[in-house]
């Protein structure tokens, strides 16, 4: 109990209420234009008690961990904004300098994480929220729930735009999986990661694809890059990579003519794909470490996977796909196993504790749905063909991105995974792009079974009529 005080009990339902009334003002005010504003407070507040559940989790059951770490750095951060505002400026911009570090004393307190950029930004990026939360941990906790469903929300609206007959599923996959909901939720990087994944996505098929709102969602595509930098940047590079899939999709589909299509082709790629690893390249020596050159991130593929081996940071839940070298064929070699890891495990029967079970019931219903869609797609290929086959699946530009994103996202963190505490927390980026993948796919096989069903009562109506015209 000694992570929380006694704000943590005074504060949160104020809070809640606050939240609720602003929640219900945005919901009344959309939701004759947008039904699909019914979900906006169930999705918000679901949000909120996963974090919740995270806080009371790590206080009660872990009794320490990094959310318990980034939250008492953020006050610490936050009292050095209350000392010197200068440097506190300084160091939420991210100049970890060692001058810097002598703004915290024995009154502010001393963070943990200052050597490490990456942590210490979950820290910066909290702070603000600290002290807007009376530097109660629940609070904070709600407050970064409240921001980064934000994001989410923007993810749902797209798919539903796109796919309004699935309004429901696409609710479920994106606002209401529970460890979404739960590990997305709290102070920790992959509240952050998950919120400006979402954003990237959202902003540009704004952009490229509908034209809308370019100023604004250029501006919300910065924030989003520098957050998945400063926090994650393999995230970035797996979304970046997808959302230039989805626009060669895209721009290549509206290519009627065969050959400007074939000319034009070409020319896309090259631009698309060449100016897209130009700034990778770019953006990876900005970053520096291990990620400045494809070797050095292969490097690190093999030390993390090796380091969460033999971590007790999250118990003794191991896994092991088996060592491999630091090479693009070496781990090839590891593709299907590290891809399977990283969408379906934990299983059922590998979860030994409450908080894995969520994850395990989580991927039993993905790989019953994973499953679903092999045997569809294979009843299609024989039955309808492999055009229709293969158009039921990668029709639709946002399609395409899910499935690329999920399956090589799965991967990597399948392959540099070696801890089931881990790879709960890491893999949720991919989950709600993938769910709405597999709901969508299945859907367009249903709705050929519907058309083919309608189409041969239309015959038999049409042969009935004809008959009685006959007689």
């Amino acid at each position: 109990m000694h992570f929380l005080s006694p704000w943590d009990l005074i504060l949160p339902p104020f809070y809640l209420g606050i939240i609720y009334l602003i929640a219900r003002s945005i919901q009344k005010k959309n939701i004759a234009k947008n039904p699909e504003y019914k979900y906006y407070i169930a999705g918000l507040f679901t949000k909120i008690i996963g974090g919740i559940g995270v806080v009371l989790i790590y206080c009660f059951y872990y009794v320490g961990g990094d959310t318990i770490g980034y939250f008492e750095g953020s006050t610490y951060l936050g009292r050095v904004f209350l000392k010197d505002p200068v440097c506190f400026l300084s160091i939420f911009s991210g100049n970890l300098s060692p001058e810097n570090w002598t703004c915290f004393d024995m009154n502010t307190g001393y963070p943990m994480y200052y050597p490490d950029y990456q942590s210490f930004s979950v820290i910066r990026f909290t702070s603000l929220l600290t002290l807007a939360g009376g530097t109660s941990f629940i609070v904070t906790t709600i407050l970064i729930a409240c921001i980064t469903y934000q994001g989410l929300w923007k993810l749902f609206r797209l798919f539903r735009e796109e796919f309004p007959e699935l309004e429901k599923a696409m609710a479920f996959a994106i606002l209401f999986m529970p460890s979404v909901a739960f590990w997305g939720s709290a102070i920790l990087k992959d509240s952050f990661t998950l919120c400006a994944s979402a954003w990237l996505v959202y902003c540009s098929y704004q952009i490229f694809i509908k034209n809308s709102q370019i100023g604004r969602n250029l501006v919300y595509i910065s924030i989003s890059i520098y957050v998945l930098i400063s926090l994650k940047p393999y995230i970035f590079f797996a979304v970046f990579l997808g959302i230039m899939i989805m626009l060669s999709h895209f721009w290549i589909k509206k290519i009627k003519n065969a050959f400007l299509r074939s000319f034009l082709i070409p020319m896309l790629f090259t631009l698309l794909w060449g100016g897209g690893i130009l700034l990778m390249i770019r953006l990876g020596s900005t970053v520096g470490g291990a990620y400045e050159s494809v070797d050095s991130m292969l490097e690190k593929a093999v030390i993390t996977q090796d380091d969460l081996k033999t971590s007790e940071r999250y118990g003794k839940n191991t896994f092991d796909i088996g060592k491999f070298d630091p090479t693009i064929p070496g781990i090839l070699k590891k593709a299907p196993l590290a891809m399977e890891a990283g969408l379906f495990r934990p299983y059922l029967w590998e979860c030994n504790n409450p908080v894995m079970l969520i994850s395990g019931i989580e991927n039993t219903v993905l790989v019953g749905l994973f499953a679903f869609v092999i045997i569809l797609s294979s009843v299609a290929f024989f039955r309808l063909g492999p055009k229709y086959m293969f158009s039921a699946m990668y029709d639709n530009s946002l399609v395409v991105f899910s499935i690329i994103f999920s399956l090589s996202f799965a991967f990597f963190v399948g392959l540099t995974t070696a801890n089931f505490g881990a790879l709960v927390r890491y893999k949720i980026p991919l989950i709600p792009f993938l769910m709405a993948a597999l709901f969508i796919i299945i859907r367009k096989y249903n709705r050929e079974k519907e058309d083919e069903k309608e189409r041969q009562k239309s015959v038999q109506s049409s042969f009935k009529k004809f008959h009685r015209g006959n007689f």
